[in-house]
């Protein structure tokens, strides 16, 4: 979790408040905000329905294109006049065994009940058909607007974040939609918006051609809109995610899944939520196993002296260290059952060890003193004696361990912001009593630690030193290079009011560098109720891409368009491989359109669509 300062006071207790004092949603059932129901202020009432045209129930397609609603956050509460109101049809264009997002929105002046959407079976070229029942629709889902009560100084704000069309609200408190909950049907109050996801899914084995199908948006126990679906399917197919080329790194913690699942940790009912929750990352192609091999790796020393976790819920040691007075010794029954789950679920192959060092914090050590059975918070001097006999013991373990299992070769040692010196004296250490880890050093952070690093994730103020030609020659020595933001910038970002392209832009910012991926941290590092208290100490969805659901992971805005944005990646490394590896002036010219205007507040949401659609026509033809 890269970080760069030390916080102010107020929040080195870790307080946030909501941007009014208490957290109240509109009228209706909870389904649509996750908090306690409260009715509409007529001001809001007012600016809806001006916003509306009408009092009488309504249905758009956001952004006006469905091939480009997706791109857009939908405000719970319109305050501009409505576009997409007019849109009769919807169209949409594919490639095989991809995933395409769209959204349709309801509202009304009057409480709906029942709300959902009907995807008929499309008929293509010779008979054949995309399956009805292969198209899932989901609800956004509303949760309110939190910050600190002071913020960071490397932190992007809401006001230099969000363009104001994201978040909407009368203060009481501001909501803004991000999970995407999984429900047959769900209610809607007066002058609120429901946007209504679209997940349609294409079959690897699909003939190219255009389908023909209908949307149905039911409502009150009838139709209230019926749209043609037309969707041209290209004679060009994205791999299945464990083949992509994109490398994608995304930090999970396990013990959130437990707390807000309500299980024991490390339970049997633990392990299997865990093995769903890493099939959802391995769905994205997810390339790293992140484990800990010490407790509390992000441990953090702020700045008035108080020394705990960056985390809602701090991460714990999946190794048991001991020491019973002469020799170090290691338990590593759990990381191996962490490693097997996650490899069973598709995650892999490579593992990342956190942390040889402290994150922002003075080097120590956690054990169990096998004489007394208690446990030890021990400081040490990075680099000396004390330091050298525990990490020179658990290095000669982990290799042997790790040469017994047959996972030697896919394990790093990782590391996330430690500055170059602090590095050298690591990289020196491994050279001298593991060299087998020589080239398995993982890191995120700084440019300075490239040579350190053979997987650098680059911060987004060193990206622009990571030149093409710098990149290229880490590949063309097997090196990783990606890149990673996090609070920072405002822009790019995945924040939870982050313009929703911006997601869907950052595979193609990788791409247009010539880069391998993209790094984020975090996956779910939650707090006790993401949907009531959104915020531990970071800016808003900064520490989770992903909500806890009733039985697993409850995906968002941000992770589905994230997803695509890698399987536009996909389509570009295979025009680029059917070009000999060289950019023609077309691909050039899609990915200056794709990345063009970073900020998403201004970004034309269809430059996307039109580079991609460049991209596919190179591979067609």
């Amino acid at each position: 979790m890269p970080r760069r300062s030390s916080l102010v006071s107020a929040f080195l207790a870790g307080v946030v408040v909501a941007a009014s004092t208490t957290a109240i949603a509109v009228t209706g059932t909870s389904t649509g905000t996750g908090l306690a129901s409260k009715a509409t202020t007529p001001w809001l009432t007012v600016k809806v329905a001006d916003a509306m045209g009408t009092r009488d129930t309504i249905t758009w397609v956001p952004t006006g294109s469905f091939a480009g609603s997706a791109e857009e956050r939908v405000p719970r509460y319109p305050m501009t006049a409505i576009r997409g109101k007019d849109t009769k049809q919807l169209a949409l264009s594919a490639v095989r065994n991809e995933q395409i997002s769209a959204q349709l929105a309801i509202a009304s002046g009057h409480d709906l009940d029942n709300v959902k959407a009907v995807v008929g079976d499309l008929t293509g070229p010779g008979g054949a058909k995309l399956s009805g029942d292969d198209t899932q629709v989901r609800f956004v889902k509303y949760v309110p607007v939190q910050r600190s009560k002071s913020e960071v100084d490397w932190s992007a704000t809401i006001d230099q974040v969000s363009s104001g069309k994201e978040i909407s609200g009368d203060r009481n408190p501001d909501v803004v939609g991000d999970p995407l909950e999984e429900r047959s049907s769900v209610d809607v109050p007066a002058y609120a918006a429901q946007p209504l996801w679209f997940t349609f899914r294409i079959p690897e084995k699909a003939p190219p051609g255009t389908y023909k199908g209908t949307v149905k948006v039911a409502a009150d126990g009838r139709t209230q809109a019926s749209y043609p679906l037309t969707i041209e399917v290209a004679d060009v197919s994205v791999p299945d995610p464990e083949d992509y080329d994109f490398f994608l790194d995304v930090w999970a913690q396990p013990e959130t899944i437990a707390k807000n699942h309500g299980v024991r940790l490390w339970s049997d009912r633990h392990w299997k939520l865990i093995e769903k929750y890493s099939r959802d990352l391995a769905s994205r192609g997810q390339k790293v196993i992140n484990t800990t091999i010490v407790d509390n790796p992000w441990h953090h020393q702020w700045s008035l002296g108080t020394r705990e976790s960056q985390t809602a819920t701090p991460y714990t040691s999946m190794v048991g260290w001991t020491w019973n007075g002469k020799t170090f010794s290691f338990d590593f029954s759990r990381w191996d059952t962490y490693v097997r789950t996650a490899r069973r679920a598709g995650l892999g192959p490579d593992i990342g060890a956190f942390s040889m060092l402290a994150f922002q914090d003075k080097e120590h050590l956690t054990y169990t003193d096998t004489r007394t059975g208690k446990t030890v918070y021990e400081n040490v001097d990075l680099g000396g004696d004390r330091w050298r006999e525990a990490w020179g013991a658990f290095l000669s373990a982990f290799e042997k361990h790790l040469k017994a299992k047959g996972w030697l070769e896919n394990t790093w040692l990782s590391f996330d912001e430690r500055p170059i010196d602090t590095m050298t004296v690591v990289k020196d250490f491994v050279h001298e009593v593991a060299p087998v880890f020589d080239d398995r050093i993982s890191v995120a952070g700084s440019i300075s630690t490239e040579g350190v690093a053979s997987n650098l994730s680059v911060d987004w103020g060193g990206i622009d030193a990571m030149t093409k030609e710098k990149a290229a020659e880490r590949r063309a020595a097997g090196k990783i290079t990606t890149f990673y933001v996090y609070g920072s910038p405002a822009h790019p970002n995945t924040l939870s009011y982050s313009p929703a392209v911006e997601s869907r832009m950052l595979p193609w910012i990788s791409a247009q560098r010539n880069l391998d991926g993209f790094l984020r941290w975090s996956y779910n590092s939650w707090t006790s109720d993401p949907f009531e208290q959104p915020v531990h100490i970071f800016t808003q969805g900064d520490e989770y891409l992903v909500y806890p659901g009733k039985d697993g992971p409850m995906s968002s805005i941000r992770w589905e368009q994230l997803k695509e944005g890698i399987e536009d990646y996909e389509l570009i490394a295979q025009l680029r491989k059917k070009d000999g590896g060289a950019d023609s002036d077309a691909l050039t010219e899609a990915l200056a359109m794709a990345t063009r205007h970073l900020d998403g507040r201004t970004k034309d949401v269809t430059d996307i669509e039109t580079a991609r659609a460049a991209v596919v026509r190179g591979l067609a033809s």
